[in-house]
């Protein structure tokens, strides 16, 4: 059994990330910003019991990553895989705004937590992290993220927090090099979510997470600061 923290857990992929990891017998340590509007969640926990422990979760407020670890902290003094997964399209979460209508507090709010607050969660959890076996952090990044493959207009903020997070985990690789802990970026594919909504995704979630869970049991130290992609393929930055 691993211990296994997944940010942004109620819905989605880090839901889909919850189940399986579950289904192949880890314990998880799941945050979310609404754990209590999750029926599906509450539907996992009635399942699997003390193998799931949910908890408020805001990854882009210091205080809340703080109450985290300490929750986290009162049921184990390691964690094997840190996914941080929570992420939004957008500032406000909605609309993806164009050139010309573009607003510097969503922006921000969108680096923020998709690019800061992973590196803040990877700080904060860098002590237990230490002491798992095998230790894997993996930040879910984006296609979207690469510059080298981006050749179309607009979302800004997006890809710019993906690249940003991309960056991170390449700086992150050689910071822990010496720690044992592999580093990540992890591309989940084109995949049918909230998030994806208003897109003609063709991935359902069990599909990328079974693909993304392979390739996280399958890293080696070498992997650290590579961005691959639910099949395992390497992306260009």
């Amino acid at each position: 059994m691993r211990d296994v923290i997944i940010t942004g857990g109620s819905r989605g992929l880090g839901l889909e990330f919850t189940k399986q990891f579950l289904k192949n017998g880890h314990r998880i340590f799941t945050g979310s910003r609404f754990p209590k509007n999750s029926k599906e969640l509450d539907h996992v926990k009635n399942e699997y019991g003390e193998n799931l422990k949910i908890y408020q979760l805001d990854v882009s407020r210091e205080e809340s990553r703080h109450e985290f670890y300490l929750r986290v902290l009162e049921k184990t003094n390691k964690i094997d895989i840190l996914i941080n997964n929570a992420g939004i399209i957008s500032g406000d979460e909605k609309s993806i705004l164009l050139f010309g209508e573009l607003n510097q507090e969503l922006l921000s709010k969108i680096l923020l937590v998709n690019s800061i607050s992973p590196l803040m969660m990877t700080e904060k959890f860098f002590p237990l992290l230490k002491r798992g076996k095998e230790p894997v952090i993996v930040n879910i990044t984006s296609s979207n993220g690469s510059i080298a493959l981006r050749k179309q207009k607009g979302k800004y903020g997006y890809c710019s927090s993906k690249a940003a997070l991309n960056m991170i985990t390449k700086i992150l690789s050689y910071e822990l090099k010496d720690t044992g802990i592999v580093v990540i970026a992890l591309h989940p594919g084109w995949v049918k979510t909230s998030m994806t909504a208003n897109e003609d995704a063709p991935m359902l979630p069990n599909e990328s997470i079974s693909g993304m869970i392979k390739v996280i049991k399958s890293l080696k130290m070498e992997d650290s600061g590579k961005f691959l992609d639910w099949e395992g393929k390497e992306l260009p930055w």
